[in-house]
């Protein structure tokens, strides 16, 4: 038995723009100790967005709570990962592909999964996971966006990438496609404190102000609730999915 405890808090918004919510949001531990984290932000407009976030952290939820037997080894996680990301992708791609009204429809996806010492994170889209390190908020996924691509290509410099005009364009979403790439890694856990956000967060609060709120000692839930409030009070642009872990 690999159990790790700890606190976590989970918390989504509507924000104050839009008018249906797509952001889904989930944080549980299994009867094996091990924890999952994860954020999906859907998209393609109404319930085709909803639909799709909330499908695929349903599915995940689902297949993570009802385990046969403990995984440990992370080698064995990262293909189950791998396999169960997947499996949702195609439901979604063929949801999609047989009812009109959700064509289109996909999310992004950024998840943890944690057993003893080992941090196993999946990345597919925008949403963030970041670790605090030292008193420092590091975002440890790589955002899958058009402006980041040129990033990395030399194409654009660091400070562009924040106002470039396709900095919200996708490289890469889950259920838009019959086959998906997950970005998959492992780290070293060290009981560092995690977030994961969807982009309407980090877009509306600075990194100083979420680093602020992150490392102070305020309850999982307050934080939470200070960093949707924060988001609304600088417009409220988008919808908001918020996840906390401390380890104890």
């Amino acid at each position: 038995m690999s159990y790790l405890t700890g606190n976590y808090c989970h918390l989504v918004d509507k924000g104050l723009v839009r008018d249906t919510n797509e952001d889904s949001a989930i944080a549980l531990v299994n009867a094996y100790g091990n924890v999952l984290l994860a954020v999906a932000d859907g998209m393609g407009g109404a319930n085709k967005g909803e639909y799709a976030s909330n499908y695929l952290l349903g599915y995940l939820k689902n297949e993570f709570l009802n385990l046969e037997e403990e995984i440990e080894n992370p080698k064995a996680i990262i293909k189950w990962l791998n396999n169960k990301i997947k499996e949702a992708n195609e439901d979604i791609y063929e949801k999609g592909e047989s009812k009109e009204d959700f064509k289109g429809m996909g999310t992004t996806l950024s998840l943890c999964f944690i057993v003893k010492d080992n941090l196993i994170t999946a990345q597919v889209g925008d949403s963030r996971i970041y670790l605090l390190k030292d008193n420092k908020l590091e975002q440890i996924s790589v955002d899958q966006t058009y402006a980041t691509y040129l990033l990395h290509h030399k194409k654009i410099s660091e400070s562009e990438v924040a106002v470039h005009k396709k900095r919200h364009m996708l490289t890469n979403a889950i259920g838009t496609k019959k086959t998906c790439n997950v970005d998959i890694n492992l780290y070293q856990y060290n009981k560092e404190r995690i977030l994961i956000c969807s982009d309407g967060l980090y877009n509306n609060v600075s990194s100083l102000i979420i680093e602020s709120i992150i490392r102070g000692n305020d309850s999982l839930d307050k934080k939470c609730q200070e960093l949707i409030a924060f988001g609304n009070a600088n417009g409220g642009s988008d919808n908001m999915a918020v996840v906390i872990w401390e380890s104890k």
